[in-house]
């Protein structure tokens, strides 16, 4: 029989995802509305997408940056990285200038590959595996959450009001949840009392943790197969969409709103079935899945309701493979967990960053033929189900 969740788990559960909502409203806001902010710092949209952008590679100083909840503990370094992001809001909302926003962006950016391993560490340490998944899923069903919450919230408040009220309202929002997470989690021990080592574990004896472990490489793998294959079919499949179908801007922002739809129905499905079908079986055949659909869809240029339908079933999969590896990677190195996730957060953003950059490029020299692009994401996807299905343990006990 599977161990019930106590009635502290759960709010701590319930804090740990408003953090995270608020986190994922800071990384999301700014995407649909790149040029009404630049025009407010009067300056390119094509420098606020560079912001953007930065924001993401900030995802590579995980392994350097996540694990410090290792030596001052779960709870305090969540609760301390929303205040800190909170401060930064407040200095967006006082300071209108650019290079202000750059920096506070950034700073989002870091709070946020410290925040994720934390809490995944946490839920790992607190919640038995056999109902892992089901926590995990819910504390990521904050990311699909916040593209409905951030895209209207933000373009009513630009519309009305400036940048400055978004940044206002963001640091209450982070304020808020950092007083859930004091008031709500239940406290962890301190990392040495039951685990090694106490002591700050500097990036250069992460990698050493890591690399010791082949299990955790193989993880590691995977996941940047995963996220380079997505990233690489997801930075080029509006363009294909407007070449094959003539869709206008406003249709394709339409699509956002599906493709939210499609991560929250991937979440809801780890949520109620990886438990039971098992966490490896639910990201392996997600990432089948996808790769598959990498394959048909390049095909579908004849009919656009079949190549909606193709990309809403990817994002499904895709969903589903990312969110149901995260409990089954928390249990590779028990005793380093906020290790272990920090580096999966880091790998991550190295796969969207080299993904991207191999998407343009081929985007470019193969003059937009998204064909290859699609068996180029296909590989990658069959790849990382390979390495899943054959090198990967289930974690199962």
């Amino acid at each position: 029989m599977r161990p019930a969740l106590s009635d502290r788990i759960h709010r701590s559960i319930f804090a740990i995802v408003c953090g995270r909502l608020a986190i994922n409203i800071t990384r999301r806001f700014a995407y649909p509305f790149v040029a009404p902010i630049g025009a407010a710092f009067g300056v390119p949209a094509d420098n606020i997408q560079n912001v953007i952008a930065l924001t993401n590679v900030s995802g590579l100083l995980s392994p350097a940056l996540g694990p410090i909840s290792e030596h001052f503990g779960r709870k305090t370094v969540m609760v301390g990285a929303l205040l800190a992001m909170a401060l930064m809001s407040a200095l967006g909302a006082v300071f209108a200038k650019y290079s202000v926003f750059v920096i506070v962006m950034f700073g989002f950016g870091v709070g946020k590959i410290i925040y994720d391993p934390t809490f995944q560490a946490y839920i790992g340490d607190a919640v038995h595996f056999s109902r892992r998944a089901r926590a995990m899923g819910i504390a990521e069903l904050s990311w699909a959450l916040s593209g409905f919450i951030a895209a209207p919230v933000a373009g009513f408040l630009l519309d009305v009001s400036t940048l400055q009220t978004i940044f206002v309202l963001m640091s209450i929002l982070l304020a808020l949840s950092a007083l859930a997470c004091l008031v709500l989690v239940e406290s962890d021990a301190r990392p040495g009392q039951d685990r090694e080592p106490s002591r700050l574990i500097s990036p250069l004896a992460a990698m050493r943790v890591v690399s010791a472990h082949p299990p955790a490489l193989f993880a590691l793998t995977f996941t940047f197969c995963l996220t380079a294959s997505h990233e690489i079919f997801y930075i080029n499949y509006g363009l294909w969409m407007e070449a094959s179908f003539g869709l206008v801007l406003t249709a394709l922002g339409a699509i956002t709103i599906v493709i939210s739809i499609a991560e929250v129905i991937g979440e809801f499905i780890v949520i109620t079935l990886a438990d039971r079908f098992g966490a490896k079986r639910s990201s392996m055949y997600g990432i089948l899945l996808a790769a598959i659909c990498f394959l048909i869809i390049p095909l579908l240029s004849f009919s656009l309701p079949l190549a909606m339908a193709g990309i809403f079933f990817m994002f499904i999969c895709i969903e589903t493979a990312i969110v149901a590896a995260i409990p089954l990677f928390s249990e590779i190195l028990p005793k380093s967990r906020a290790v272990m996730m920090s580096a999966n957060v880091g790998v991550h953003s190295l796969g969207r960053v080299t993904g991207a950059a191999v998407g343009g490029w081929i985007y470019k020299d193969s003059a937009g033929n998204f064909l290859l692009i699609g068996v180029v994401a296909g590989v990658l996807g069959f790849a990382a189900f390979l390495v899943m299905n054959r090198l990967i343990p289930s974690g199962e006990h």
